[in-house]
């Protein structure tokens, strides 16, 4: 029964300490990160299933098992000031974090963006690489002096203890902190400021006003009052500042696309030598897109001169390729029309962002089946579809060339948009045909493929239409629509036929009974 009692005590006392271990191993082991002489002896439970440790609302989560030392990590953390400033659009700090985040991928390949200023870089694999911690973390400070940021930075074995100690911008002795022990996590985060978790402002008030000032004061409350009072999220950053919770980080993964830049030995004054050197880089670009199994829809080739601006040649493309032939084709019509402003120096090409190719793009009897293309054509005599509009573009301009989309609408001018991006298909399908995915039945009225821009009164009564000569072959189709954004219309549309033979597309007004001429069939 004595046993039994001092058992008993040992258990309450360990509640009064939010982090003291929860959980002791089956040989009376204590916690990593505790002093084993604080340590205090718990009861052993049995394993508890994972759906029951997610904490609910009001819930309070369970006191996590310690990590074992061999999954330790080491996280680098750094706060650039700058980035909090209220004159600093968010989406220029997001655009400013995925920059820096790009140079620090040259210390390690797992760096992760914590908004809305921090990066945080896992470099426990790389201290063996740059030969001890310190060389690694001076490199990595050194990068941000060498762009002008100024920044804070920690070392700690998990992600939010590095954070903390980042924002507190805590020194030791002249240098950054570093923690590489978890078992000091506790006594390291002890005196921070509680401002440091970038808590909500009503949360830390609460804390405040319970007299809470340091996360060391912070760790010696209740778990269960901590988790009352703010809620389970504040004791789970606690778990995780101290490495008894697991907290995965998403990688940031920059976007991938070619960039190669060819400085002249003289400079270039003709468009033609232009040409001839432009050769290897898209030989290069159309090399690296196949290697990744890639192509593009873009293409940018920015030139250097010695003391203008920098001319910047964007080019389209109809659909995502990574050929050669017609990289090649598209930078020889667009550079055919443009007009050196001065010599060239140099020249760099850049593409879009790389997307996957599709199985068609990859099918080398496509062409074939398609169009019924010979082996000779495919090899370098006509164009594909996508070289023919291509062509087109660079010849008549981005926006002379585009594709049209049918749109849910009764109202003929207002069922069909300009869209940029071209379907390059068949447009007869079994059974019917298909036009940006709708369906045209054979039972229903045609449509013209010319419609004008606005209808064209033709006469103000029929009698004055028949003698135009003008005979009604088919209808009448009532469309009545739009009366809910004030362009309603209520019109009876016919195919009529002239006595030359054109056929037009006519509708009466319903209301003034006057016709009018709204499309022209081929």
């Amino acid at each position: 029964m004595k046993s039994r009692a001092r058992h008993s005590a040992a258990v309450k006392s360990a509640t009064a300490d939010l982090f003291a271990d929860g959980h002791g191993g089956r040989h009376g082991g204590t916690h990593a990160d505790t002093d084993p002489a604080e340590a205090q002896p718990v009861s052993v439970r049995r394993p508890t299933p994972a759906s029951a440790l997610a904490p609910t609302r009001g819930d309070v989560p369970p006191t996590p098992q310690a990590f074992p030392r061999q999954r330790t990590r080491l996280w680098y953390a750094v706060v650039f000031s700058e980035l909090m400033e209220p004159q600093q659009p968010g989406y220029q700090a997001a655009s400013m974090l995925q920059r820096l985040s790009l140079s620090a991928q040259q210390f390690t390949s797992l760096v992760s963006i914590e908004m809305p200023n921090a990066l945080l870089l896992e470099i426990k694999g790389s201290v063996k690489l740059f030969g001890s911690l310190a060389v690694l973390h001076a490199g990595i400070d050194a990068a941000w002096s060498r762009l002008s940021m100024r920044a804070h930075s920690a070392t700690a074995p998990t992600t939010l203890a590095a954070l903390w100690l980042a924002r507190a911008g805590k020194q030791g002795g002249g240098h950054p902190l570093c923690i590489e022990d978890p078992g000091q996590l506790a006594g390291g985060l002890a005196e921070l400021p509680i401002a440091c978790t970038s808590w909500d402002p009503e949360r830390l008030q609460t804390l405040r006003a319970m007299g809470v000032t340091r996360v060391g004061e912070l760790m010696r409350l209740p778990r269960s009052g901590l988790s009352r009072r703010l809620s389970p999220a504040a004791v789970l950053d606690l778990d995780i500042a101290l490495a008894r919770q697991a907290a995965p980080r998403r990688a940031f993964v920059p976007r991938e696309r070619f960039r190669e830049r060819c400085d002249f030995e003289t400079e270039i004054e003709t468009v033609v030598y232009l040409q001839k050197a432009l050769e290897p880089l898209t030989l290069r670009c159309a090399q690296f897109l196949r290697e990744r199994q890639a192509g593009v829809q873009a293409l940018e080739l920015r030139l250097r001169h010695r003391a203008s601006p920098v001319t910047r040649v964007r080019f389209g493309l109809a659909s995502i390729t990574s050929d050669r032939r017609r990289l090649a084709n598209v930078l020889e019509e667009k550079l055919n029309r443009l007009e050196l402003a001065a010599p060239v120096r140099g020249m760099e090409l850049v593409s879009g962002s790389l997307r996957p190719l599709s199985a068609a793009s990859l099918d080398a009897f496509a062409g074939v089946r398609a169009g019924g293309m010979r082996a000779g054509d495919l090899r370098g005599g006509r164009d594909t579809a996508p070289q023919l509009v291509e062509r087109l573009r660079a010849r008549l301009g981005e926006e002379a060339v585009y594709g049209v989309r049918l749109i849910p609408e009764h109202r003929p001018e207002a069922a069909w948009q300009r869209v940029q991006e071209l379907r390059l298909t068949s447009a007869v399908q079994a059974g019917g045909m298909r036009v940006a995915g709708m369906r045209i039945d054979d039972h229903d009225m045609p449509r013209p493929v010319w419609l004008l821009d606005e209808p064209v009164l033709l006469s103000a009564d029929r009698q004055q239409l028949r003698q135009g000569d003008l005979i009604l072959e088919q209808g009448p189709e009532r469309i009545e629509s739009g009366w809910w954004d004030g362009k309603d219309v209520a019109r009876d549309y016919y195919v009529a036929r002239q006595i030359h033979g054109a056929r037009w597309w006519v509708f009466q007004e319903r209301q003034t009974k006057s016709w009018y001429l709204h499309g022209v069939f081929a």
